[in-house]
């Protein structure tokens, strides 16, 4: 029975699983998506069939996914201004019930502005998430 090598891992396949090089993508590609670029080679040891998969180094990433992230506007979030300014005030001992009411529409704001901030947090990281790794053109600077 054929022995794959992949990773450092030896992985037992039946023969036709190992027929061909495209077989031996076909099935393994669901549990290891970098083998659809290796390279393939096939040697006997000791009588046994090894077949070493050798993955490709290249550049990788999701080119749209990486392009919004850097088109992304910066900001800080409204919440944590707010916290910055009242932590000032109360070291300057200006922090009063007379105050918080002063600025009680700047609060109301703040935890608005907080909890848009959270959802598209959230929402940027279930796309990271989701996001496959396919392979990219484009290298990716600073990485």
């Amino acid at each position: 029975m054929p022995i794959i090598i992949l990773e450092g891992q030896r992985i037992s396949l039946i023969p036709e699983q190992c027929a061909t090089d495209e077989s031996i993508v076909n099935t393994l590609l669901p549990f290891y998506p970098d083998v659809a670029n290796a390279t393939i080679s096939r040697k006997v040891v000791d009588g046994e069939e090894h077949i070493e998969i050798v993955k490709k180094v290249g550049t990788k990433g999701n080119f749209e996914l990486i392009k919004s992230l850097q088109t992304a506007p910066e900001s800080i979030n409204g919440a944590l201004s707010l916290s910055w300014k009242l932590k000032q005030l109360e070291i300057q001992g200006k922090l009063t019930l007379e105050t918080l009411l002063n600025i009680s529409e700047e609060i109301e704001l703040a935890i608005a502005q907080g909890e848009q901030a959270t959802k598209a947090t959230n929402s940027a990281l279930a796309n990271l998430i989701a996001s496959p790794p396919i392979p990219s053109k484009h290298p990716i600077p600073n990485f």
